[in-house]
């Protein structure tokens, strides 16, 4: 199962602080805010989140229930939490690769599930 989204990053230029925090967790926003171009960041986060809903072909998971963190060389990947362990059980799969890719404008997301 494979997903991808790409998204334009001015669209979260106006987002409010609630609405942030509707869609992003706390470790993604503060990672996110470590970087003078946090935009981009979050908006790759979005896409990540977008792209897993899409290769699971299931939109009933909530925004806040996939967060993305790093490994310490800076791979990203989903978080591994009792819910997200359910549903890859669920769909039979172990495998769960996460790459993100950003330029000033856009922001792109593939997750593969097998």
């Amino acid at each position: 199962m494979i997903g991808i989204d790409i998204e334009k990053i001015s669209r979260f230029e106006h987002w409010t602080e609630d609405g942030v925090k509707r869609i992003f967790t706390e470790d993604e926003i503060k990672y996110a805010n470590s970087f003078v171009n946090y935009l981009e960041h979050l908006c790759g986060f979005y896409c990540v989140k977008e792209a897993f809903i899409k290769a699971l072909d299931d939109e009933g998971v909530a925004f806040t229930s996939i967060e993305v963190l790093h490994t310490e060389t800076g791979k990203p990947y989903i978080n591994r939490t009792p819910l997200i362990q359910s549903i890859m059980r669920e769909k039979h799969a172990n495998i769960l690769e996460v790459s993100i890719s950003h330029t000033k404008d856009y922001a792109s997301a593939v997750v593969l599930i097998q």
